[in-house]
């Protein structure tokens, strides 16, 4: 399967493959109960958070925009607060209205903490890995994957993941990954997954 580099012209149509990707998935459920205004938040976090991954990391297509894989390099993988409102998240608390922006921001400060006391050293970060509904169940996420995984082996780092979703979780043994925390986001009941990829 050919993969190619996504480029800012293209963004709006990923943030809509990335929504339907997660319109289901437990964590934006419990972000963004309300199924009438799901879309209308997740198309809008989403192109935040492809923003952001294009500025300061990499986001792998196949060519009919139907999957992508956003990954962080070693180097930006502490979140930088300049970053995110560069890519538009100050906007979050006017969009989401200040109940939900603090529920996002209490899950998303914990499995940001949890993250960094798993992998202090160096180490590539998977931001992001969604495939169109219509398309899944046909190797195209594990495919965008190896692009990334590539340079992880070359500068024999490691990659980390979560997934709030188990199941996810035989997805990512299957490529070789080591569950190496099960956690849940204390006061809101949000399970969550760690992995580690050696190199």
């Amino acid at each position: 399967m050919e993969i190619v580099r996504m480029n800012p012209a293209q963004l709006k149509q990923a943030a809509n493959v990335f929504f339907k990707a997660f319109y289901n998935y437990p964590q934006m459920v419990y972000y963004f109960p309300d199924e009438a205004l799901r879309q209308r938040y997740l198309e809008w976090y989403f192109g935040c958070v492809l923003d952001y991954a294009l500025r300061y990391g990499e986001v792998h297509l196949n060519p009919d925009v139907s999957a992508f894989a956003a990954w962080i390099p070693p180097e930006r993988t502490s979140a930088s607060m300049w970053g995110y409102i560069r890519s538009g998240f100050l906007l979050a608390p006017i969009r989401f209205g200040i109940k939900k922006y603090m529920r996002v921001v209490d899950c998303e400060d914990y499995t940001g903490k949890i993250h960094k006391e798993l992998m202090p050293a160096p180490h590539y970060y998977v931001w992001g890995l969604g495939v169109d509904p219509l398309y899944q169940g046909r190797g195209i996420g594990a495919a965008l994957l190896q692009p990334g995984l590539a340079a992880a082996r070359a500068g024999s780092l490691p990659v980390y993941l979560e997934t709030h979703d188990p199941k996810n979780i035989r997805f990512y043994e299957k490529l070789g990954f080591e569950m190496i925390r099960e956690d849940s986001v204390p006061q809101h009941n949000l399970p969550f997954w760690c992995f580690r990829l050696q190199p």
